[in-house]
């Protein structure tokens, strides 16, 4: 009984062997013939040729996958592959590895049955041995696939694609390879990216090369990409050229009731209020941009919005007003803080920059360059790790482990290793916890008794700030001791107030600034402000409208509550 167990034992062992074993040489005697036809000949309608049989017949595979076949789908291509490994091995060459390894990236891709990160590493050791034949346009086929690999990350595979399209248009072979739909998407991504000589690039092969079929909403945006890009790269005439085009681009009688295309027209017209600035035709660039703006501001568009403002604050300085100038800088400064408008910011410190050295503000003006270099140093980055990943398709992706033997020893030295630092990183950061988590606990208790006792001072100082202002509604506040004594009793109760003021104002208020603000915050009216200060309602008047331009704002009343 004991040696029948045994025997059981050891045959379910050895079948949980060769089963895995025997389903990944499942069906190795397959038909590849036609695949190594087309392996044979380096021309590139062979190369094509090839590719289509790769995707084609991985493709009709993969049309099982939503049936009870997919299985016997997956073994069918392990089987080709498999097949073609045999081929390989007899008949060793780098050219027939490379091929080997497309194929089987293409399968392994579409059954997702590996890892991508392995995948890009048996696609750069392919890649190296294509360059080292000379073979160009196996290697234009490679980063094709690599982008493929590439998909969920745009950029990298728009730059990998980028490198396929200029080998084959040495030879003029793009269009066999790339539709205009796909150059108008890589117009799209290099935008994005801010990289806009490659945006051009892409978006005027499309312009070429676009059919019939593509739909005008297309057409239009990637013309709006188009002059937006010569903009950036201060090509005012190509510029000036494409947003005339885009503005008067022809509409049939269903295309001009479309709000989308009306829009992209609107807005070419509104942009060349930029390039109007440049020319320094000042009042066209400004009514351009007022209707610029208009659109902008309804449609929520913030990237317009900021050339809105921008424009209309270069017309401005061109005029030699910096005064409006900042006033418009201002409002573009506030939509452009965010990580997706970067240049357009850095433009926007430019030119407050340069207002405030109209206005002879040098110190304003050191504080703004610097802000502005600060974020062409950040702009500077993202434009470096462009130029990496555009390297890094031309160079070693991965270096290939030199033995899987190795590995294999050398797995269980490095799991070992893993765990015992694991479990120490793992006690080291339960212990920091414990201290931090004991540190913030007191620092929270801390923190709560001196907010405790600054919510009785304020309190205390709200009572006799209440009292004095009783006193001082019939004694006034003309005089200056008299005023600093109440703004003393003021500055107790509401502690961040004039710091709040001089932000708003982007500047030191004056002390008949302070006086008005603060009577406005206790919400008196014109009347009972002059009664106060000693001065008439029309002086009032006169404080409240400075004060509201300084602030650039719409409700004084509103603004100064809300500090």
């Amino acid at each position: 009984m004991h040696k029948t167990f045994r025997v059981a034992y050891y045959s379910i062992l050895l079948l949980m062997f060769i089963i895995p074993f025997a389903c990944e040489r499942n069906e190795t005697n397959k038909d590849i013939s036609a695949i190594i036809e087309a392996w044979k000949i380096t021309d590139i309608t062979q190369t094509a040729a090839c590719s289509k049989i790769y995707r084609d017949s991985l493709y009709i595979r993969k049309q099982a996958d939503t049936s009870k076949d997919y299985q016997a789908s997956y073994m069918d291509f392990l089987g080709t592959l498999n097949s073609l490994r045999d081929y390989a091995k007899k008949n060793p060459s780098p050219r027939v590895e490379i091929r080997n390894t497309i194929y089987e990236i293409y399968g392994k891709l579409l059954y997702k049955s590996d890892k991508t990160d392995y995948l890009e590493a048996e696609g750069s050791v392919a890649l190296q041995k294509a360059a080292s034949l000379g073979d160009q346009y196996l290697l234009a086929e490679l980063y094709r696939t690599m982008a493929l690999l590439a998909q969920e990350e745009p950029l990298r595979a728009a730059i990998y694609e980028s490198k396929s399209i200029s080998i084959l248009q040495k030879n003029k072979l793009e269009d066999e390879y790339y539709s205009a739909e796909r150059f108008a998407e890589m117009a799209e991504v290099f935008f994005e990216a801010e990289a806009y000589s490659d945006a051009i690039k892409y978006g005027t092969l499309f312009y070429e090369k676009r059919k019939d079929t593509v739909s005008v909403a297309k057409v239009m945006r990637i013309m709006n990409i188009l002059g937006t890009s010569y903009m950036e790269i201060n090509k005012w005439d190509s510029c000036s050229v494409v947003f005339e085009a885009l503005a008067d681009y022809p509409l049939n009688e269903v295309d001009a009731e479309n709000e989308e295309l009306q829009k992209y027209k609107q807005v070419a017209a509104g942009k060349l209020g930029l390039v109007f600035v440049k020319w320094q035709q000042y009042s066209k660039a400004k009514e351009a941009l007022d209707k610029l703006m208009e659109i902008s501001l309804r449609d929520k568009d913030t990237a317009n919005i900021i050339y809105s403002y921008l424009g209309l604050a270069q017309a401005h300085l061109g005029q030699k007003d910096a005064k409006k100038a900042l006033t418009e800088l201002k409002q573009a400064r506030r939509y452009s803080k965010t990580k997706h408008f970067g240049s357009l910011q850095k433009k926007v410190y430019d030119e407050i920059a340069r207002a405030f050295e109209l206005q002879n503000q040098e110190d304003s003006a050191s504080v703004v360059i610097k802000r502005s270099r600060q974020l062409e140093e950040y702009l500077q980055k993202n434009r470096q790790s462009i130029e990496h990943l555009q390297a890094k398709t031309e160079l070693e992706l991965h270096q290939i482990q030199a033995s899987i033997d190795t590995v294999q020893k050398d797995k269980k030295a490095r799991l070992y290793w893993i765990w015992t630092i694991l479990i120490i990183v793992i006690l080291v950061g339960i212990i920091i916890l414990l201290i931090r988590g004991r540190k913030r606990f007191k620092a929270r208790i801390h923190r709560r008794i001196i907010r405790q006792h600054e919510q009785q001072q304020r309190k205390m100082a709200a009572t006799e700030l209440d009292t004095m202002l009783l006193q001082v509604k019939e004694t006034g506040i003309a005089t200056e001791e008299e005023w600093l004594v109440f703004r003393s009793h003021f500055s107790r109760a509401y502690p961040n107030f004039f710091q709040n003021l001089d932000k708003a104002l982007g500047k030191k208020a004056t002390p008949a600034y302070e006086k008005v603000a603060t009577l406005i915050y206790l919400g008196m009216d014109n009347a009972q402000i002059g009664k106060l200060l000693g001065i008439d309602k029309d002086s009032v008047s006169r404080s409240k409208r400075r004060i509201k331009a300084d602030m650039g704002c719409i409700d004084l009343q509103a603004t100064i509550s809300a500090m």
